[in-house]
């Protein structure tokens, strides 16, 4: 079952984040098995800080989302605010370290610090925590929460149709890891079951649609490989995305995007030819 939802952090004291823009800056990260995508969003309105000691440019931060995500079991939606703390209070002493030490220098202190301490969670900077709430409100009897267990009744043209929206949503917001989860929920939803891994795809898609849409059938492979990758956690640490990276993921989402649409409508015509030769 997968659980998922995104926050909006308000940090009640800026940070100052080194950057050539004010473009938002994504981090990933795996703590203790939740995954974790974190934009930071720095504000331009303020102007930009030069640093003599270095001579490169900050930016303040007081603004970050973070979508947090597990493939896990019932009860853990309990812990999931939770795990979005753990992310904030890691991050903001991972950016403390980096603002005083190269990158590295920055690892080594920050693996050492929590090898060292046992931090609890419950900081000031990770208090101020909203959910975004999600947007299947068409969905008739599904009610509206971030942590989803799409159980089979709910499998319906509508949903697959919400939770393409949905995802349309997250890729118009950078929301990589969250869209990823929607698009395929999407295309579980279209053909009626669950695919617990990409190796079960090709089975659940028929000759007929791999023959007739090939371009669409391979991207569907690797949008399941890519959610299927989301288990596969790291150590802990942030890792930056660049510029070049973040545009890959993005025409990576779009391309898949286009993929389940084109699934959801061919299976949708499929549907009404077989009740008109009824």
């Amino acid at each position: 079952m997968w659980l998922f939802a995104s926050y909006q952090v308000k940090l009640p004291k800026p940070i100052l984040v080194k950057s050539e823009s004010a473009d938002p800056i994504v981090l990933m990260a795996n703590l203790r098995g939740w995954d974790s995508e974190v934009t930071l969003i720095p504000s331009a309105r303020s102007g930009r800080i030069k640093q003599p000691r270095d001579g490169g440019w900050y930016y303040p931060v007081s603004q970050l989302e973070i979508t947090v995500i597990r493939d896990g079991e019932l009860g853990d939606e309990l812990m999931h605010e939770e795990a979005a703390k753990a992310i904030v209070e890691r991050l903001l002493v991972f950016l403390q370290f980096k603002m005083s030490c190269s990158l590295f220098q920055a690892i080594e202190k920050y693996e050492q610090y929590f090898s060292n301490s046992d931090t609890s969670t419950d900081q000031a900077e990770s208090d101020h925590i909203e959910n975004i709430e999600p947007q299947l409100s068409l969905v008739v009897e599904y009610k509206q929460q971030s942590m989803r267990d799409y159980m089979s009744e709910y499998f319906s043209k509508e949903l697959a149709k919400c939770l393409l929206h949905d995802a349309a949503i997250s890729v118009a917001n950078s929301r990589s890891r969250r869209a990823c989860l929607e698009l395929c929920m999407a295309c579980e939803s279209a053909l009626g079951l669950r695919l617990k891994s990409a190796m079960l795809v090709k089975a659940s898609m028929g000759s007929v649609f791999i023959n007739q849409h090939s371009q669409e059938y391979e991207a569907l492979i690797q949008l399941f490989k890519a959610r299927d990758a989301l288990k596969q956690g790291s150590g802990g640490l942030f890792k930056f995305v660049s510029a070049s990276k973040k545009r890959q993921i993005q025409q990576d989402l779009t391309r898949w995007q286009g993929a389940v649409e084109c699934l959801a409508n061919w299976l949708d015509a499929m549907d009404k030819g077989l009740q008109g030769a009824l």
